[in-house]
């Protein structure tokens, strides 16, 4: 369905709340045209009002053109707002007040909805868990953090270093630029990725980095919205948005599962194939076909006229996008998925051969793989959410090398549907008391393309003789009759990943001291490694 813009659009008109302690919170405010009384819609943002999600999302004067009052603010510290920025801190006592601000905003119905992107979907659950007076009637975050330590700056407790230096660079050339340090900003652009690391960390007036590296429980807690909203009866409706090869994917599935819990009626979910950006119909850098295309803007839209202005029907509960198939699909909730256990064996070649390593329904006999990891040549990262490309590409080429190991299934002999939580579990050797561990999971063609669904990574310390347990992200997948599934398991992820030192457990260590890390799988007989997946029944469009 179509949408027709109906009103003509007044803005960018700047606007200013004072918050108790005297900080002023600029925003640029939308609205339309003609007199009357409309629903709010708020978006708090870092980056410069004016970009106001716009690198996935529709500009606010489209929102606005369909009947809808558009606050964009600048939180503290950014763009025109005093104060200073911290990542996070501020947003819960911030945001609350702002919501009351919103709702009273000159032409409002008193309906109030929020909405935004990544970092702007995270300041809609802390205006929530600063419990001020006012609640939204709705909010729309789009691939946010739930639990920020998990969700963003660690995975299975390795650092992911590239994303999270490249976000912090960005702030905090934000803020020298804002504080007009030419000094600072000239030496961010002329720093590498590990020597802006180590400048920022020592920086907290420029950077919150030093407080991600140090990894305190106490501080995650107190910026974790799973951990604020725990007890919140979270009764409002929420429209989640996500995508299977976004970074944040973990939040949107675990914030979605929480209102979810509490309040089913009112829980909508939307997972396409996308990374964090670009939307539409891309798969990362794979071009999903004209089916694929799905307007989250009209979604949204649909959501906010029927809880804001009692408008149209009832949104779907879950539409997602079927990785496999290539087409969306539509369920009154999230499917009841069975484990299926696809068991490792080869004849010990799985890493020097394609053709070697197996994926089957029994355990065999028992053998082992081994390959080293190399940090002079380390593996790269390819496909998925961390990965370069990302998405939905092939990474068959990677699998050709000999530090990775492979194990394919049989073609599948029935298109077969897979939804929900992935893993691998692996018994491993490692000559050295520590490693790394990234298993990719891809849907090989008859043509042998190897095309990425899913990724994750572990940091072990304990390794010279361990299980280890790899989450997989969540999955939308059927895999047509004649493809086949495939568990490739490599010793680094390069650059996503700083690559493991080979000296015992991990440290930030020296390139001179890096060492060469062999590591061996284990599989058949007593150890049972296998790839875990979450098997659906009766999945129609």
């Amino acid at each position: 369905m179509h949408h027709r813009a109906r009103h003509d659009v007044i803005g960018p008109e700047r606007a200013e709340l004072v918050l108790r302690d005297g900080v002023v919170l600029v925003a640029d405010i939308y609205r339309p045209a003609n007199d009357g009384l409309y629903p709010v819609l708020l978006m708090r943002q870092p980056y410069g009002r004016a970009i106001a999600s716009t690198v996935v999302l529709a500009h606010p004067s489209w929102y606005a053109s369909h009947g809808y009052i558009v606050a964009i603010q600048d939180v503290r510290g950014c763009g025109e707002s005093g104060g200073d920025f911290e990542a996070f801190v501020h947003e819960a006592e911030d945001g609350a007040q702002t919501l009351k601000w919103a709702a009273s905003l000159a032409g409002s119905s008193g309906k109030l909805g929020l909405y935004g992107f990544s970092y702007q979907a995270m300041t809609q659950y802390f205006a929530l868990a600063g419990k001020g007076g006012h609640r939204p009637d709705a909010m729309a975050p789009s691939m946010g953090p739930w639990l920020p330590h998990d969700d963003w700056a660690y995975e299975g407790n390795a650092f992911r270093f590239e994303l999270n230096v490249g976000w912090a660079v960005q702030m905090a050339k934000l803020k020298a630029a804002r504080n007009n340090d030419a000094d600072t900003y000239s030496t961010l652009c002329a720093l590498d990725e590990t020597a802006s690391r180590d400048f920022l960390a020592e920086r907290p007036d420029l950077s919150h980095l030093g407080k991600w590296i140090a990894d305190d429980a106490a501080y995650w807690d107190a910026v974790s919205p799973g951990i604020l909203l725990k007890d919140d009866p979270l009764g409002i409706p929420a429209f989640h948005t996500g995508g299977w090869a976004d970074f944040l994917l973990q939040g949107t599935w675990a914030a979605d599962a929480a209102f979810r819990a509490k309040n089913p009626e009112t829980s909508h979910l939307v997972i396409g194939p996308w990374t964090h950006a670009p939307w539409n119909r891309a798969g990362g850098t794979a071009d999903m076909g004209p089916d694929a295309e799905f307007s989250v803007d009209r979604a949204q839209i649909e959501f906010f006229d029927f809880y804001l202005k009692d408008k149209g029907e009832r949104p779907a509960s879950v539409r997602l996008f079927d990785m496999g198939r290539r087409t969306w699909l539509k369920f009154p909730s999230l499917p009841a998925a069975e484990e299926e256990t696809f068991f490792l064996s080869s004849s010990g070649l799985a890493a020097a051969m394609l053709s070697d390593g197996r994926l089957g329904p029994e355990p065999s006999a028992e053998a082992f793989d081994t390959f080293v990891s190399d940090p002079f040549r380390p593996a790269p990262l390819i496909g998925g959410h961390l990965g370069s490309p990302a998405g939905f590409v092939d990474r068959s080429a990677c699998d050709n090398r000999a530090d990775v190991t492979v194990y394919t299934s049989a073609p599948f002999d029935r298109e077969t549907a897979f939804i929900g939580e992935a893993a691998v579990e692996v018994d491993i050797r490692a000559q050295s008391s520590g490693c790394d561990l990234c298993a990719v999971l891809s849907l090989v063609t008859p043509e042998g393309a190897a095309r990425v669904v899913s990724t994750g990574y572990v940091r072990i310390e304990n390794a010279r003789h361990a299980t280890a347990k790899i989450s997989l992200r969540p999955i939308c997948l059927t895999v047509p009759a004649g493809h086949a599934l495939r568990l490739s398991i490599q010793g680094a992820g390069a650059p996503a990943f700083e690559v493991h030192s080979g000296n015992g457990p991990f440290s930030s260590a020296p390139d001179m001291a890096r060492r060469p890390i062999p590591i061996s799988i284990h599989h058949g007989g007593a150890s049972r490694s296998c790839l875990i997946m979450p098997k659906v029944h009766n999945v129609s469009e």
